[in-house]
């Protein structure tokens, strides 16, 4: 039997998995069809990672980790992504996720110059994004939720930028035919957007962000989420 692997890198504040689970039900539930077969790998509870032979395809997880950290998990994970990708078995990464993909592949990931990006925020498709599965179906320019400090710096070679907005221009990114990361979270709804930045209040307050003005803004971002039931689509097309 062959599965859809999430590979959880990292656990949400305790009050919001309390409430409402962790990253891994998030992604779950907006994939939509729970009846497939999926199995969760936590890499921080030492899980070992699977024979690539039993998987239909991957999502990487966000973390709270950095990535420019190079914790011991996430250089093993980073040697899984090489295998992942010569094996051509779909993987999708979100977040901290993203950017570890363009960082095994030859690329860099660090912390963003413009300053952290949190709550809904505007991105934009490339044009050539419309012509590719993880974007079918979607509008030019859609709302996602985010939440970070570092990004993808620079793409590994033959990388192609899909969504960009103000402070990040690699909000979307195709690394290989077979390989997507995607900088927002589509597996968040606004429940679980309020408590991040409640849960950040001091840091971002320091920071100068208004945060009334943050909880205000957020809303619904139903388009995001389709990133996930397409990326479940590219896996049923193999």
């Amino acid at each position: 039997m062959k599965y859809i692997y999430i590979i959880k890198t990292g656990e949400t504040f305790q009050s919001i998995e309390t409430k409402y689970g962790d990253f891994d039900d998030w992604i779950i539930n907006f994939l939509g069809r729970t009846n497939k077969n999926i199995k969760v790998i936590s890499i921080l509870q030492n899980d070992k990672l699977p024979s690539l032979k039993s998987a239909l395809g991957f999502i990487i997880t966000g973390s709270h980790a950095m990535v420019s950290e190079e914790l011991p998990w996430s250089i093993k994970l980073e040697k899984y992504i090489k295998k992942i990708s010569a094996k051509k078995v779909p993987l999708l990464g979100i977040c901290y996720g993203h950017q570890l993909i363009a960082k095994a592949l030859g690329g860099k990931s660090g912390f963003n110059t413009k300053g952290k990006e949190i709550g809904r925020v505007k991105v934009n498709i490339a044009k050539k994004s419309l012509l590719d599965p993880l974007f079918e179906n979607f509008p030019k320019k859609f709302n996602a939720f985010e939440t970070h400090y570092q990004s993808v710096l620079k793409l590994p070679s033959d990388a192609i930028t899909l969504a960009s907005n103000f402070k990040d221009k690699h909000q979307a990114v195709r690394y290989t035919q077979d390989i997507w990361g995607v900088q927002f979270h589509p597996e968040f709804d606004k429940n679980v957007m309020k408590k991040y930045i409640q849960n950040q209040e001091k840091n971002l307050l320091k920071l100068g962000f208004n945060i009334d003005t943050l909880i205000n803004n957020v809303d619904n971002c139903h388009i995001s989420h389709k990133i996930l039931t397409n990326f479940l689509n590219i896996i049923e097309s193999k």
